[in-house]
């Protein structure tokens, strides 16, 4: 039996150049892992190595590094140095900073310490430090010295001239890389402060070396030497103005509480003086700071001297005086007596003014006075001792006291054998 003829399906395998969806994924992730290297390549440039003395916070990733407060690179890494002394960071600089990485480049922390002479490093010590880079000259280079403060100087091309100072005392917290000033200007920074003991005389000093930069004295009238040696130049410089006054001194900006630098000014009524030679370099002299230090130690000497007036001792006899003063005072003879002279002193002034023929009751009345003044007098001395006559600090009213009955007892004694000077007067009777 015959029928139509079927056609049968026939499957057909086809192969194309898409490997698939599930190749997707990993195609995308080589891809973005080129992008990125290419942008680190692009970007990320030149990782250098800065040598520094202490960490002072600083964090892989999150201190920045800036220029002229553009952020132009940031800390990668943070470790010890091979020497164990030091810390050194790896900074990755972008690579449009690149031409600025040279020897004469120099980095430093702002914010590693408390600088009132720079404002800005209070607000690092808040949001933490950051690495400024200063550009200078010189070949490329990868491996540089930080500081923690800013450097007193920016790099110059000329050569720096050096010089000593011999302060007497400690010279405080004064460090290396401090600014030297003359009249305020920044000149020249101290390049090395250290201890010296000197076995023949037995004193103690502390040498501290300055590097002056010729380029800042503003030296004008002389061509810059042919072959760059400043030295003769800078020498005659400071002898002339040595011998007109000038002296190295310590101080800080601001006084009390800034970052101490060596200023050279004019000392008014200095001794003169000229440069001196010490271990090969010139001497400029120096006088003591004035600063907190020595107003401390003028202060101490004001102290002393308090120290050594007889201010207890005074202070007792003071004591001992009002005590014998509030002894009489409290004592009820003494108040009995005083009544008595009163009434006494009354009595007497009555009898005055009725000018009595009879002086008969005048005179008794003033002995009786006399009397007991003389009875005061001596229930204070057995009040105040035995002695009390002969002590010093007798109160001018016993003094008093006694003279006056003296002298009423006087006049007792003249009115009984001239009563008519009653009458008379004194002066008349004795004219007569």
């Amino acid at each position: 039996m015959s029928g139509p003829h079927r056609h049968r399906t026939q499957a057909e395998v086809r192969r194309s150049a898409w490997p698939g969806w599930i190749w997707a994924v990993p195609i995308a992730a080589i891809g973005a892992t080129g992008w990125l290297g290419l942008r680190a390549l692009v970007h990320d440039g030149e990782t250098v190595v800065v040598t520094f003395d202490n960490a002072y916070g600083m964090k892989p990733d999150d201190t920045i590094v800036t220029l002229h407060g553009v952020k132009v690179g940031a800390v990668s890494d943070v470790s010890l140095a091979p020497d164990g002394q030091h810390v050194e960071a790896k900074l990755r600089i972008d690579r449009a900073e690149n031409p600025y990485l040279r020897s004469g480049t120099r980095f430093y922390l702002r914010g590693a310490k408390v600088d009132l002479s720079d404002p800005a490093s209070l607000k690092a010590m808040l949001s933490g430090p950051e690495i400024v880079m200063e550009p200078g000259p010189g070949k490329h280079a990868d491996h540089f010295d930080g500081s923690d403060r800013r450097p007193p100087l920016a790099p110059e091309h000329g050569p720096m001239v050096r010089y000593a100072v011999r302060f007497d005392g400690a010279v405080g917290n004064l460090e290396t890389g401090s600014e030297v000033d003359l009249r305020g200007f920044p000149v020249g920074t101290v390049t090395s402060v250290r201890l010296s003991y000197d076995v023949r005389t037995g004193a103690l000093s502390t040498p501290v070396q300055l590097a002056l930069d010729p380029s800042q004295l503003g030296i004008v009238g002389a061509p810059p030497p042919a072959d760059g040696n400043w030295r003769p130049l800078v020498d005659g410089m400071l002898d002339h103005l040595v011998a007109d006054g000038l002296r190295a001194r310590l101080s800080q900006d601001p006084p009390l509480v800034g970052p101490r630098k060596v200023n050279l000014d004019f000392v008014a009524g200095a001794a003169g003086a000229t440069l001196t030679a010490d271990s090969g370099l010139p001497v400029i002299p120096s006088v003591a700071p004035a600063d907190f230090d020595t107003m401390t130690s003028r202060a101490g000497e004001v102290i002393r001297k308090i120290d050594d007036l007889p201010i207890k001792q005074t202070g007792d006899e003071v004591r001992s005086i009002a005590a014998h003063v509030n002894a009489i005072s409290a004592s009820p003879q003494i108040r009995d007596s005083l009544m008595h002279i009163d009434r006494s002193v009354a009595q007497i002034d009555q009898t005055l003014a009725q000018v009595s023929p009879k002086i008969g009751p005048l005179v008794a009345q003033l002995r009786e006075t006399a009397n007991e003044a003389e009875r005061t007098v001596a229930a204070a001395n057995r009040t105040l001792g035995a002695d009390a006559s002969s002590q010093n600090d007798l109160p001018a009213a016993l003094r008093e006291l006694t003279d006056t009955a003296r002298s009423v007892r006087a006049l007792a004694d003249y009115l009984d054998r001239h009563p008519e000077a009653l009458l008379r007067g004194k002066a008349q009777e004795e004219s007569q």
